[in-house]
């Protein structure tokens, strides 16, 4: 079974969930199969390390843009050589699966398409996504899914978004369920790290903090939160903008807050084996893997009441209305008071043996196997 694989998120972004899903099952089907192979195409320099299997081939694209600056200019130019790079690298396509990581679509294509489609986000929310450069984005979005011969969907909620905007059938859709590291679990001892960034009790962010992730709210809530004084908030993620720094210095816990970044699976785990709890208030998720992380961890878990949520974590989280940050103060004295070793926890200890990265290879290998 031959499949091309378009590496473009590999460029586009120097980490991330999508990166992270084809890093972890690429590897894991050629184990499961040995009958595949994977070539993996670069068509820019990558930004992170690619994964490793004897049968994933990589492909690197000629960087030619280095010596035709600026590049708005030669653009149209390099494009031509670039699609025959592509030609080159593919062969011929009958037979063959292409599954590109980030919507393209190759030319001349005989073989068989797949598409994954990770949240509905820019369809959900395009007050938040309204720029020129967006709605090119919806339009080739559309048009890859609408055109795959199988689309992979990483959580039944976004399996029934995409169904709405699109009017697919559910012939060729599938929900295809992420996993987590084996790196995060429950550590039997918490010995003191003498380069452990934080000191006492404190909750935990992680991620993005996009508009429809909701951190605004947290901010509000938690400046209105009477534990503030006992309970810092730990964020993990990129630098502060201004406007965070002044909306940090204006709630007047700018002092409370302390931001992490570069923070690597180890770092996280401690962080989680040692948090109050995980605040996650997104207004939408197509998953949410740091959901998976915090349980399997131990770590409690306060998150908005939205459908991917209860679709990944059930009832083990404290949850409240992503519009209400009264709620959300609510929410954290409850998870306070329940502590560490809540019912809610046990739970979220248990119901995370349902996920892992095997589980998401072998599914999407059954996808790939329905086109063969």
């Amino acid at each position: 079974m031959e499949v091309i694989v378009d590496g473009i998120i590999y460029q586009l972004q120097s980490h991330g969930g999508i990166s992270r899903l084809f890093s972890e099952i690429l590897p894991r089907m050629c184990q499961a199969d040995e009958t595949l192979n994977v070539t993996l195409l670069l068509p820019g320099q990558s930004q992170q390390v690619l994964p490793y299997h004897p049968h994933i081939h990589t492909r690197s694209a000629p960087q030619i843009e280095r010596f035709l600056q600026p590049h708005l200019v030669w653009q149209y130019l390099t494009r031509r050589p670039k699609e025959w790079w592509l030609r080159l690298s593919i062969g011929r396509t009958r037979g063959k699966i292409w599954h590109s990581t980030y919507f393209t679509m190759p030319r001349m294509w005989s073989g068989a398409i797949v598409v994954t489609v990770v949240d509905m986000i820019y369809e959900l929310f395009p007050h938040l996504f309204n720029t020129i450069g967006a709605e090119r984005f919806r339009k080739q979005k559309r048009r890859c899914v609408l055109n795959a011969d199988a689309v992979i969907c990483i959580s039944e909620t976004t399996r029934r978004d995409l169904q709405d905007f699109y009017g697919m059938g559910l012939d060729k859709v599938w929900a295809v369920p992420l996993g987590y590291s084996n790196t995060f679990k429950r550590l039997p001892s918490l010995p003191e790290r003498a380069e452990s960034p934080v000191s006492g009790p404190f909750l935990l962010y992680v991620g993005s903090r996009s508009h429809y992730k909701n951190f605004r709210q947290l901010i509000q809530a938690y400046s209105l939160w009477q534990r503030r004084q006992e309970v810092n908030l730990v964020v993990v993620g990129r630098e502060w903008s201004k406007d965070e720094i002044d909306t940090l210095t204006g709630s007047g816990i700018y002092d409370r807050v302390r931001l992490l970044d570069k923070v690597d699976d180890e770092a996280l785990c401690y962080l989680y084996n040692t948090a109050v709890a995980l605040v996650y208030p997104s207004l939408y998720e197509g998953f949410g893997i740091p959901l998976l992380e915090a349980m399997a961890c131990g770590c409690p878990v306060v998150a908005s009441r939205i459908p991917s949520t209860i679709e990944v974590a059930g009832d083990c989280p404290v949850y409240f209305d992503p519009g209400e940050k009264e709620e959300l103060v609510l929410a954290l004295d409850k998870v306070l008071s329940e502590g560490r070793e809540s019912q809610r926890v046990l739970a979220g200890l248990e119901r995370v043996k349902d996920f892992s990265w095997e589980r998401t290879a072998g599914q999407t290998l059954k996808v790939y196997r329905s086109l063969s």
